[in-house]
């Protein structure tokens, strides 16, 4: 069976969050059950930065893209990505498209460069012509991920049974009709978005073409279709019916036992290497190294929907109950000023680094006694499965995937702290069961690290679960 999976982002080539990593990974999950599957993403410029860093051979595959997009023809190149035991990865070098500085439009909506719907579609288009010559005959599923790649399911594909799986509803891929004009998409396939019968909404039209749509978690693919989560969809996701696949993690690369980025490895059994980990992670964000007070850490995108104006809202009440915060991520300007701000007010107690670091980030969730998730909606969310295995506590919003895969101390097998509303006094009170467990209980704490750490987080079950699905569209 041959799938073609589309996506905007792959790691460990190009990621903004979960979608890229998702896209390293499961792929991989699915050859290793024999599927003959190959990944489709833009050659961004990030893609070029990250594969001459790695000393990664961009292989030509000498197989071209010219077709009209607007009032004019767009050329590409397709090349390959091969590492042994990998599914190949294939990006559409389109200097003209995808060479920018980032991945997704940061113009001003109505611009000339505001052609996101247009580029992507034209992806989309170029590469459901060349993955049955790269791929080597006729595909059998077509699988698009969000709606980057949603276009991929409005355009002919042959006899091939389509797949979305939204990884987050909040982003539909709204554009002006004009920008799909001459890309070869049948009229009858685009619908506007609920409330601007003006626009083409492509998550919404891919939705509705789709055999089959799949989502990050059980719990979420229930939520969004609920006018509280729905992003106005739900009416349409109801009826068409979602499919909830929890997302693995690649746990080779999350590993504590071996993550270089680490200054001491550790396990289940041996938690010693952990407390090493915390010390140089203070000392990275220049806080007292002493043992006493839980250390709080955050790795987030810096957006409203990740919750974290709640943290900043309950920063005072932590630092009285002898906490400390490390926070590492962008975003919002409004949220890293305020972020900021908290550092200089309490130097001893908040370090903050308005980066994005990937090692850095390994390094604050194994050093952190407990990791800080209060989004206020989540697909599957993937921090606070690296928590887990880290032996790191998650407290989190009981919400999509976090509810899905994080159970309350109260509960005998409890692996973190959840709340049930996305306040911040709900989120105090989390936290303060969490210091107050920490420091009374070292007995049950580490035994809650441990059964964090015994949770097998794999991409397998979700591969079977996905192959599964594919069999059932092929019959």
């Amino acid at each position: 069976m041959r799938i073609a999976m589309l996506s905007s982002e792959v790691a460990p080539w190009v990621k903004s969050g979960g979608l890229g990593d998702v896209l390293g990974a499961l792929p991989q999950a699915l050859a290793a059950r024999d599927l003959d599957i190959a990944t489709f993403c833009p050659l961004h410029r990030a893609v070029r930065a990250a594969t001459n860093r790695a000393g990664q051979l961009l292989e030509d595959t000498g197989i071209l893209a010219a077709a009209p997009a607007g009032s004019g023809v767009v050329e590409g190149r397709w090349y390959a990505v091969r590492q042994p035991g990998h599914a190949p990865v294939y990006f559409l070098d389109a200097p003209a498209f995808f060479d920018r500085e980032t991945l997704y439009s940061a113009y001003t909506a109505g611009s000339e460069e505001d052609d996101d719907g247009r580029r992507f579609a034209w992806f989309c288009r170029e590469a459901l012509a060349a993955a049955p010559r790269l791929m080597g005959g006729p595909l059998d599923v077509v699988h698009a991920h969000d709606w980057q790649s949603a276009a991929a399911l409005l355009l002919p594909r042959g006899r091939a049974a389509g797949v979305l799986t939204i990884h987050n509803l909040a982003f539909h891929g709204v554009f002006g009709p004009d920008q799909l004009d001459g890309l070869g998409i049948p009229t009858e396939h685009l619908h506007p978005h609920p409330h601007d019968p003006s626009t083409v909404d492509l998550l919404r039209s891919a939705i509705l073409a789709a055999d089959a749509v799949t989502t990050v978690s059980p719990r979420y693919a229930q939520e969004i279709c609920t006018p509280a989560f729905g992003e106005a969809l739900h009416e349409d996701l109801g009826e068409r019916g979602v499919v909830g696949i929890l997302n693995g993690i690649d746990q080779r690369t999350w590993d504590p036992r071996r993550d270089l980025s680490l200054p001491a490895g550790y396990g289940p059994d041996q938690l010693g290497g952990k407390a090493t980990c915390r010390r140089h992670l203070l000392r990275q964000f220049g806080l007292p190294t002493d043992p006493s007070g839980p250390v709080f850490g955050v790795v987030s995108r810096m957006a409203s929907q990740k919750g974290l104006d709640l943290v900043a809202e309950i920063v005072a009440e932590l630092v009285r109950a002898n906490g400390r915060l490390v926070v590492l991520g962008t975003g919002e300007p409004e949220l890293e000023a305020r972020f900021r701000a908290l550092d200089a007010r309490y130097p001893e107690h908040v370090g903050v680094r308005i980066a994005f670091s990937v090692p850095l980030s390994h390094l604050l969730i194994a050093g952190s006694d407990a990791l800080l998730v209060p989004s206020r909606f989540e697909p599957c969310g993937l921090t606070q499965l690296y928590a887990l295995r880290y032996g790191t506590v998650p407290v989190v919003h009981a919400v999509g995937g976090l509810a899905d895969t994080v159970l309350d101390a109260e509960d005998p097998d409890g692996t973190g702290f959840t709340f049930g509303q996305p306040t911040a006094a709900a989120l105090a009170a989390a936290v303060l069961r969490t210091v107050r467990l920490h420091g009374q209980d070292a007995g049950a704490w580490k035994a809650m690290q441990r059964r964090g750490m015994a949770r097998t987080s794999s991409w397998a079950p979700s591969a079977a679960a996905y192959a599964a699905l594919y069999q059932q569209l092929r019959g």
